[in-house]
């Protein structure tokens, strides 16, 4: 069999190595672009070998030998592929080599062993003698005495080109002690390592001490695992000889050499990452004044800084164990205690003396956390600590001659008899391994850790010193403090504006914590703008995104193994670090960072035990403007400092914000404060406690605690849930410390989530890491408030942000006259006129069009309004393309199939997407040649070998859902889906709802339980661990491309450079608005940065380290046009990755319900009757695609490319955009744009094949199996030797088997048997097919049966064993590991993580380590032994029965996600007998021997675990369940409320309104639940929907809450009349409602007509008088909707209006035009004489231009408006047109409504007569109602056009207005009254006929036909079709052609298109005169006419005074912005809020 790999070396290149000859310097690498150095990570394999009776042998070093060869898998090479990157080896000093040796060379005499140091030291050849002096010079000032320097030999004819580029002059040193005593020795060598160390290195001079002591050495450099045994002579010598040696293989992300920072370090050496490095840094440093020392004295200060300089995480935490064995008076067991506790803080097993400690020593200082094994050694101890969580393997076998190895893999079968071998162990979560070397004892985790924690009073010191919040509060309650109470926050409150509480935060954030004590859940991606890019002014918070752990470390997981996590901290002075005593407990202990008022206040008040508290007042004077920022920044600072020496507590505090005081920041108060006080040392003397009310969301506290808050009172959300109890929103349940708990409850789960993501376990390690990027904020910001943190693109001054400061504090207490709520800016939901999104109506409309209908014209569209948003939201948006004046003919660029070949769709599951929706995507991508991606969620079997809907990239995400052997064989590309961009570093969530069978049975999980995908860190714990899983793919599928999904971040280049070294083909780069399926909104708003940065990022590190040419790289992230494609390419992509835009071509509407399973698109829901309403086909897709590619094609050819690969990296073809926004020209893109490539020919990707990935032992195997594969026989049995090189052993061969079975694997009646012998590799039998069984004697490592496909594993000791299986390890971490399917037999213990995501394989194992069954869904596990802790959390499915042995298992279960039961069921019994004969069969297991002799008293011991919702739901089925009202699903649920008309029958006898208004109040709280409350409301948009953009999600979301009043508040925001819209819209916001998609709409007039009725009834509607009014009087010509929308808008602004008009009644059309069964008059009386009460003045009967000359108003007014209308009908110039009984509509519907002809009269006229109506607009419709109730004989109508079709036609797309037949009530009347429907379409009049008296008797008319002609539509007769219709009147309804000229031509108005006013802004060509209404824009409906009248006085408004309008623009938002010298003007170039 042929097994083909692609190819990882470059084209052109020799097969081995790549030469490298260019000299590189000793010096870390520099800055450059986006490179950064600080980012480069590593991992690595570990070993430790000891004798443990002190001997030195030569046995040793030939096993570390043998170790690190074994492991040289972990290890990597740069891009030459023969430089390592790193190797090395500590040993006990081998004393006798040396002293030979120097005898022989030098003549000189050693001194005992003991007596002197020695290590080697890195040098330059050029100036090595100078260091050597400096040296010696510094060692006889410590009296230490040089006494030799040897030249190291090394041989580096083996090394890489790279490391000898750099390569060391290695010299070691001997250095003896003179004249000091012996106990000293240590301390003085270690000081003249450091001091050395910090005077010596200097520009040119190389000095780097590899180790400096009396009992170990270490020899490491830039070398392989292979290179370092050749390259030291040394190591090869056979007199070489020691009794320790610690080895270390290097993986580093970074290829760029350096000799200094391979392992071991001095003490030890570390496999895994310190994640919380920089606070850890600062920590130290803030502690250098608070340090003494009694026994370095003075030397103590020389030491500084305590962590090295320029050196990786692994070196400062060898440098923090360094400093506190010698200096911090503890040995090195308690140091690693110290810096690496257990989990102690929920570990109810561990002993109360040992939490003690721990909690003594966390008092002390915290810890550095982060995965890691950490090996170590000071030759006096060795030994290995596992982190907290057990993220590291580690495993280690003792001897029965005291040999003890331990390694991260374990392959000892083959280097002992297995026979000597006493003890297989591994190393726990938390857990020590110690040898004594000087007592030649090993000494177990217990014994080590109860010697140290007994070794003080730790309890005593507790209890003397330590401090909690009950203490204070004791105190505060004792001295006589009073009680507090919360004070209610009023739901107006200007402070809510000022710290930027919109309605969004509250109702989706704040209410949802108080309720449901967690953080509010969303899908899609972020759309939203950068902050940096928005034209509000948002606050500092939002200029930072989170970090997140991503392959280099892996995050937590908080839901499952919370216990791991803690947010519990000491705060307070912390001791002298150094002098371990009582005083270190002086602190004060909070259980969690969130601080009640009133435990603020006990603080604030506090003297307990001498602590003070000082408060910060963190405002300043407003009159200070924003200057005032800076000064008060460096006030507060000093104020701190001096704080810091006298008080205990400083607390930050806005509380004085006011009209007066501006506040700063809270968190610029805090970082400035938090660094000032590092910098001077004294940070440690004092908590910092901030009281800030702009902390009210996750990601604002974590920044707070991020930079350093010790505790945050967050007092105003409480205060608001005080309120909203108070007005009904919250139930009285919800008391003042319910509100609280809830809140501080949500926001600690938020944070433990914020913190899971960055890798970190605890809070006291989180604080102060700074673990967050700035996007968009300058340096001087940056260095002035946080220090250290990145900000690549700069951004806003320090300037800048005061200004933003003062001006959201000017707009919160200015003037506002129309302001009725807390703004909804649309941040989380879109919202018109607030922040700009990337996803609109109208572009979501326009690509629809697009995708659909083939049509050019609208993708064009589309790309004109996506580039305006992108303008607003991205990046990109500020970029250009270079172009040439003359562009190629498109012909010469590159084909539009090639392109599209570089296309694929973003990975979204089936769970996400329905199944239907999941194949029409894959079926539109295949017809273009582009990828589809088949996401996390599996594949239907069906579709695996279908070309058409089959998946060409399978995803392998973190929950493994339905990865089986097959899977992967069928795949062409298997993509590693690290992180997404919505919910990087956590897995996304599947609801419950759409959990339904269908996904369930992919998922191989429960139906109706929530899925919440584990975080990626179970096979992935580091950057080897990748490398381990890519193998794995490739032995699964040998033809796959192996790819990786990242998420754009600060140093991803370095990781990406580190999966290129683990040969990934592609690497996909999401930015931070890709999407997920459902996550949290903190992290979906605040994680991950765009994807611009990244892909630069990336291109320019792989460039760097030439490794650009064996990786593909994908952009992932709102790519919608080919302008996005090009750019893409243009900063580094191949490819790019689709999703969202293919969803908008089938019908997504952003309406952000996937998540809860209602998409009214068909597209993410489950729902049977919602995906019947699914319409998108794959030419939707293809359509699309086909004009992305041609939009590429036509930027390829404007720039002069011809071929895509061109644009790769060609940043220099890309130019900024100028911008006059001043925020935006301060972003610096040169890192962004940095020039990486000469020529784009440097990264082809080389498409050559390569050795195969799998080893020789598979080879064999798959020779051996051949016959069966091929039918020649049905068994095969195959007897193997492995090792643990011999990795995923079986996976190939299920390979083979999976692609001709699929599936099913082998047949029934063949079977492949394989026996092995040794310790097998990691990932033994992983993906196993169904037919194979592999029998193991020996152990294995870690992932044993990794995605279990059917087959079976076995393994059992080897015979010769003389340890008891059940108590020695077999095999490693996160066995079974997302296994479907199969059956393992493991004889002995399994690390942590067994079963970990099982899906339905059956085990039976004798012990498990920690987590075991974590998040299991199906299968079966059988326990025969002591389990860990944290068993069966997350399980949802399945059953595991667990023998209980000591009775303590129910203690070390997660009881909220499993129930235990007793064994009772007879089946059950029965099968776990069954399974035990089985188990003994095949293993030998002497316990099942034991178990099987006793069954049926040992059954009665087993308990039985089984998923608790599984539990409940039995119980469920016998008690009767009531489903809840689920507001989410309403609008399915209930039907649209129709019956609001008043019986037919009645209303067509008379005027009174048609609508039954009162009796809709009801049904109104049940309608308006039917609204979705979308994301993107189509009937809020201006271009589909509302005119008014009326906030119809906002008020029908409360009124479906009863919060009538809010909901009110939200209506008039917006609208000024809904009591009239209410009635007489044609409501196209209904039309265009999304639930139009599924159903009936939402009776969207009917509920806003309520509101205002209800409002009325209640009297809440009152004359509100402006309280300020200026000097400025306003005329306004007429009294229609647009004039009194106006005069109603600009009375509120407080100037003077009068409202003239001809009429004697106001109300224009609303009066004379309406009739009143459609409006009742008494209505526009009521808000007439509401405006007079408010101020207005109404002067009736006034004609303009007639009574008075218009221009006379010039004179006595400061502005006119011009409202008058368009009222000159369209006439019809007909023969008989001046006959009697023909008239004009308006001048018919005008008489009928008490206007100048008595109605009785025009009854008469009409009553019994034939009417025809010419027209078809709202004017006939409104008069075929009068005519039909003033008793007409017959009506007939005549309209023109076509016949509207029934139904939409293909072309007449949602959410356009449907060109529809409709029924209005009208017609309604007309068809009960006539019998039939009284219309006629497709007629024309030709002549009105004479009666002969003068008066009308007929018209005639003729049928015409409409052809549409090249896009026109032509009207064509009919011949002979004329005929007479009688008519007794006739009404012309044909519309208007404009307003009366008189006004007009007085004023010497200029018009447009000959009949309207021309404006700009609403201002005429006249000063002083603005125009608005029809008389502007022509003919429109009532609604219109309020919003042209609204705006129309927002212009006038800013006229009048000069600046910006401090009236409300669209959308309610008000839109004001300060100018550069923003103290002193106001300006209206954007929007602020």
């Amino acid at each position: 069999m042929c097994l083909i790999r692609r190819r990882f070396i470059p084209r052109n290149s020799s097969k081995i190595t790549r030469e490298y000859t260019t000299k590189r310097s000793h010096q870390p690498p520099r800055k450059e672009g986006l490179y950064d150095p600080r980012y480069e990570k590593e991992g690595c394999g570990v070993g430790l070998i000891v004798e443990l009776n002190g001997e030195v042998t030569a046995r040793v070093m030939r096993l570390a030998k043998r170790i690190s060869l074994s492991m040289a898998h972990r290890g990597a090479y740069s891009f030459d592929n023969s430089t390592g990157d790193g190797a090395g080896i500590l040993i006990a000093t081998p004393h006798s080599f040396y002293t030979n040796l120097l005898k022989q060379q030098q003549g000189i005499d050693l001194p005992a062993l003991g007596k002197y140091a020695t290590g080697l030291v890195f040098l330059d050849k050029k100036n090595h003698k100078e260091a050597e002096e400096k040296f010696t010079a510094i060692a006889e000032e410590l009296r230490l005495s040089v006494l030799a320097w040897r030249e190291v030999p090394t041989d580096n004819s083996r090394i890489g080109g790279l490391a000898r580029s750099c390569e060391p002059l290695i010299k070691q040193v001997f250095v003896v002690p003179n004249g000091i005593r012996q106990e000293e020795y240590d301390r003085m060598f270690y000081v003249l390592r450091k001091r050395a160390t910090h005077t010596i290195p200097k520009k040119g001079v190389r000095f780097y001490i590899c180790s400096l002591n009396m009992r170990t050495m270490i020899y490491k450099g830039q070398l392989s695992a292979k290179q370092l045994w050749s390259y030291f002579p040394d190591l090869r010598d056979l007199n070489f000889q020691t009794s320790l040696a610690l080895v270390h293989n290097r993986f580093a992300t970074n290829t760029l050499p350096s000799w200094e920072l391979a392992h071991p370090y001095r003490i030890m050496a570390h496999n895994g990452e310190i994640n919380t490095l920089r606070g850890n840094v600062n920590f130290m440093r803030a502690r250098e004044r608070v340090m003494e020392s009694d026994v370095l004295g003075d030397q103590l200060f020389k030491l500084y800084p305590v962590i090295e300089a320029n050196t990786s995480d692994s070196g400062s935490l060898d440098n923090m164990i360094e400093f506190l064995v010698h200096a911090g008076k503890r040995n090195l067991p308690e140091s690693i205690m110290t810096l690496i506790p257990e989990a102690w803080h929920n570990d109810s097993t561990m002993s109360q003396k040992k939490c003690d400690f721990y909690k003594w020593s966390a008092c002390a200082m915290e810890p550095w956390d982060g995965p890691a094994l950490i090996a170590f050694t000071d030759g006096r101890y060795a030994g290995a600590v596992q982190d907290r969580n057990g993220l590291r393997p580690s495993r280690f076998y003792v001897s029965k001659d005291n040999l003890m190895v331990m390694a991260s893999e374990i392959d000892m079968y083959n280097m002992e008899d297995p026979s000597n071998i006493i003890l297989k162990s591994r190393l726990k979560p938390g857990r020590m391994l110690l040898i004594d070397i000087e007592n030649k004892r090993l000494i177990n985790d217990a014994e080590a850790k109860s010697q140290i924690v007994e070794s003080r009073p730790h309890k005593e010191w507790l209890q003397e010193q330590l401090l909690t919040l009950d203490d204070f509060r004791k105190a505060y309650r004792d001295n006589g403090g009073e009680n507090f109470e919360i004070p209610p926050c009023r739901l107006n409150d200007k402070r809510l504006r000022l710290f930027a509480y919109y309605t969004q935060i509250i109702n989706m954030q704040i209410i949802e914590m108080i309720k449901n004590r967690r953080e509010g859940i969303a899908s899609m991606g972020n759309d939203t703008p950068l902050a940096c890019l928005s034209k509000f002014t948002p606050g500092i918070f939002e200029y930072f995104k989170q970090g997140f752990a991503q392959v280099t470390n892996p995050p937590v997981d908080p839901d499952r193994e919370r216990m791991v996590m803690s947010l519990e901290c000491p705060v307070g002075p912390t001791a002298n670090l150094l002098l371990p005593s009582a005083k270190q407990a002086h602190r004060l202990w909070l259980e969690h960072p969130i601080l009640s008022m009133e435990d603020m206040e006990v603080l604030k008040r506090t003297k307990l035990r001498n602590w003070s508290t000082h408060v910060i007042d963190t405002t300043y004077p407003v009159t200070e403007g924003p200057a005032g920022l800076k000064k008060h920044l460096d006030k507060m600072c000093k104020d701190a400092e001096e704080a810091s020496k006298t008080f205990q507590i400083i607390v930050l505090s806005d509380r004085k914000a006011g009209e007066q005081r501006v506040p700063v920041k809270s968190l610029m108060a805090l970082g400035a404060i938090h660094f000032h006080l590092i910098e001077a040392r004294t940070r440690m003397n004092v908590a910092l406690m901030v009281e800030a009310a702009d902390a009210k969301v996750v990601h604002e506290f974590a920044l707070l605690l991020g930079y350093g808050a010790d505790a945050i009172c967050p007092y105003l959300p409480v205060e608001i849930g005080v309120a909203l109890r108070q007005n009904g929103v919250l139930q009285p349940i919800f008391t003042d410390e319910t509100i609280f708990s809830n809140y501080a409850e949500g926001i600690n789960n938020g944070l433990l989530k914020v913190m899971a993501r960055a890798g970190i376990t605890t809070l006291q390690s989180y604080k102060n890491s700074q673990i967050f990027e700035a996007i968009g904020l300058g340096q001087d910001v940056i260095n002035r408030c946080f220090k250290g943190t990145p900000s690549r693109i700069g951004g806003a001054t320090l300037d800048m942000v005061a200004c933003a400061s003062f001006e959201r504090h000017h707009n919160t207490y200015a003037y506002k006259p129309d302001s009725f709520l807390i703004r909804d800016l649309g941040i989380y939901h879109y919202r018109v006129g607030g922040e700009k999104h990337m996803n609109t109506p109208e572009t979501i409309a326009a690509l629809q069009r697009a995708a659909k209908l083939r049509d050019v014209e609208a993708y064009r569209k589309f790309r004109k309004l996506d580039m305006e948003n992108r303008k607003h939201c991205l990046l990109r948006g500020h970029l250009d393309l270079k172009t040439i004046e003359t562009p190629i003919p498109l012909t010469d660029v590159e084909s539009t199939k090639e392109i599209m070949k570089r296309f694929s769709l973003g990975g979204m599951s089936i769970g996400f997407i329905n199944s239907e929706c999941h194949k029409v995507l894959a079926k539109g991508m295949a017809r273009v040649g582009g990828k589809n991606n088949c996401g996390e969620g599996g594949e239907e079997p069906d579709r695996y070998k279908d070309p058409d809907i089959g998946c060409k990239v399978k995803q392998l995400g973190t929950a493994r859902w339905g990865v089986t052997s097959a899977y992967l064989a069928h795949a062409e590309e298997i993509q590693i889906k690290i992180s997404e961009g919505g919910e990087p570093g956590q897995g996304a969530i599947l609801s419950k709802e759409r959990n339904v069978r269908e996904i369930s049975n992919l998922r191989r999980c429960p139906d109706q339980v929530m899925l919440v995908d584990p975080n990626p860190h179970h096979d992935l714990y580091s950057i080897e661990d990748l490398s381990q899983l890519v193998h794995d793919l490739n032995c699964c599928n040998p033809k796959a491309k192996i790819g990786i999904k990242l998420t754009s971040a600060a140093g991803i280049g370095v990781i990406a450079t580190g999966a290129v070294k683990c040969k990934v083909h592609r690497i996909v780069i999401a930015g931070h608005d890709a999407g997920t399926g459902g996550g949290s909104w903190t992290s979906i708003l605040n994680s991950g940065i765009p994807w611009e940065l990244g892909v630069s990022e990336v291109h320019q590190v792989l460039m760097k380290n030439h490794f650009r040419d064996r990786v593909t790289i994908q952009a992932d992230g709102q790519i919608r046009t080919g302008f996005d494609v090009v750019v893409a390419a243009l900063l580094g992509a191949d490819e790019v990755a689709l999703a969202t835009a293919p969803l908008i071509t089938l019908g997504c509407v952003l309406s952000r319900k996937c998540h809860v399973n209602t998409c009214c698109a068909g597209i993410a829901t489950m729902r049977p009757e919602l995906k019947r309403k699914f319409t998108g086909k794959p030419e939707h897709l293809v359509n699309y695609l086909f004009m992305l590619a041609h939009d590429v094609r036509f930027h390829m050819a404007s720039m002069g490319i011809r071929n895509f690969q061109d644009l790769i990296g060609r940043t220099d073809l890309l130019k900024r955009l100028n911008s006059k926004d001043s925020k935006v020209q301060s972003l610096d893109f040169s890192g962004l744009l940095h020039k990486a490539i000469e020529s784009p020919s440097k990264i082809r990707i080389s498409e050559e094949d390569a050795e195969e990935a799998f080893s020789e032992l598979d080879r064999k195997a798959l020779g051996l199996a051949d016959d069966v594969l091929e039918g020649k026989v049905k068994v095969a049995h195959i007897n193997l030797n492995i090792t643990s090189r011999d990795r995923a052993f079986g996976a190939t061969l299920s390979y083979h088997i999976s692609k001709m079975y699929s599936e099913a694997g082998l047949p029934d009646d063949c079977r492949i048997n394989c026996h092995l012998s040794g310790s097998a590799g990691q990932s033994f039998c992983a993906f196993l097919a169904k037919g194979v069984t592999c029998t193991l004697e020996g152990d294995a490592n870690d992932h044993v049966g990794k995605g279990l496909s059917g087959g079976t594993v076995i393994i059992y000791p080897p015979m010769q064993s003389a340890f008891e299986s059940h108590l020695n390890v077999i095999a490693g971490n996160v066995c079974l590991y997302g296994a479907t399917s199969g059956k393992i037999f493991l004889r002995g213990i399994a690390g942590e993580r067994f079963a970990v995501r099982n899906s339905g394989a059956t085990a039976v194992v004798e012990g498990v380590g920690d987590h075991c069954c974590e998040f299991m869904s199906s299968g079966m596990v059988l326990v025969l032994g002591l389990t860990g802790r944290n068993f069966g959390s997350g399980m949802v499915g399945g059953v595991a029965y667990v023998w209980d042995i000591d009775k303590g298992f129910t203690a070390k279960c997660d009881t909220a996600s499993v129930k235990l039961l007793p064994v009772k069921d007879e089946k059950e019994i029965e099968l776990i007998k069954d399974l035990l004969h089985e188990f003994k069969e095949t293993t030998g297991s002497k316990i099942t021997f034991a178990l099987l002799k006793d069954f049926n008293k040992k059954i009665k011991e087993f308990v039985k675990v089984i998923p608790l919702h599984e539990y409940t739901k039995i119980t469920r089925l016998t008690q009767e369940y009531v489903k809840p009202f689920d507001r989410r699903t309403a609008f399915i649920t209930y039907p649209r409320e129709k019956h609001i008309l008043r019986p037919v029958e009645q209303r067509v006898n008379d005027f009174k309104e048609i609508f039954k208004f009162g009796k809709i109040y009801p049904f109104a709280k049940r309608e308006a639940a039917r609204c979705l409350d979308c994301a993107t409301p189509f009937c809020q948009s201006v271009t589909f929907g509302c005119p008014l953009n009326n906030l119809i999600p906002n008020w029908s979301f409360l009124v479906g809450k009863n919060r009538w009043r809010e909901a009110l508040h939200n209506l008039l925001q917006t609208n000024n009349f809904p009591e009239f819209t209410g009635r007489v819209c044609p409501a196209p916001c209904e039309t265009a409602c999304v639930v139009k998609l599924v159903t009936d709409s939402v009776a969207i007039k009917n509920i806003e007509c309520t509101i205002i009725d209800h409002a009325f009834g209640r009297g809440w509607i009152k004359p509100n008088i402006p309280s300020i009014r200026t000097d400025k009087k306003v005329a306004i010509v007429g009294g229609g909707p647009a004039g009194l929308a106006c005069a109603d808008q600009l009375n509120k602004a407080g100037h003077l209006v009068t409202v003239f008009d001809r009429n004697e009644h106001f109300g224009g059309l609303l009066y004379y035009g309406i009739p009143n069964c459609k409006l009742d008059k008494k209505y526009v009386f009521r808000r007439l004489d509401i405006m007079r009460k408010e101020g207005i003045q109404f002067q009736n009967k006034v004609f303009v231009g007639k009574d008075i000359p218009a221009d006379s108003l010039l004179k006595d007014y400061d502005a006119i408006v011009l409202c008058i209308g368009s009222t000159i009908p369209y006439n019809l110039d007909l023969p008989g047109r001046k006959l009697k009984g023909v008239e004009f509509a308006l001048d018919f519907l005008d008489s009928c409504t008490q206007g100048k002809t008595p109605p009785a009269q025009k009854c008469a006229a009409i009553k019994d007569k034939s009417v025809v109506i010419i027209g078809g607009g709202p004017c006939s419709i409104d008069s075929a109602s009068v005519v039909i109730r003033y008793g007409a004989k017959s009506i007939t109508t005549l309209i023109i056009t076509d016949e509207p079709p029934s139904k939409r036609l293909p072309s007449n797309l949602w959410p356009h207005f449907a060109n529809v037949k409709r029924l209005l009530p009208p017609h309604l009347s007309a068809k009960f009254k006539y019998g039939t429907d009284t219309r006629m379409y497709n007629t024309e009049a030709l002549e009105f006929v004479d009666n002969g008296a003068g008066h009308v008797s007929g018209v005639r008319v003729k049928s015409v036909r409409w052809s549409d002609i090249h896009g026109y539509l032509k009207m064509k007769s009919v011949i002979g079709s004329e005929k007479l219709i009688p008519a007794d009147y006739v009404i012309i309804a044909t519309g208007y052609i404009g307003p009366e000229r008189l006004i007009g031509d007085q004023l010497k108005l200029e018009y447009e298109n000959k009949h309207f006013f021309k404006t700009t802004d609403y201002g005429t060509n006249v000063p002083k005169v603005f125009a608005a209404g029809d008389c502007r824009m022509g003919e429109s409906i009532v609604v219109c006419a309020i919003a042209e009248g609204r705006e129309a006085a927002r212009n006038v408004d800013g006229f009048l005074i000069g600046k910006a309008s401090k009236l409300p623009g669209p959308g309610g938002i008000f839109r004001r912005r300060y100018s550069p010298d923003c103290a002193k003007v106001l300006i209206a170039d954007g929007d602020s809020d």
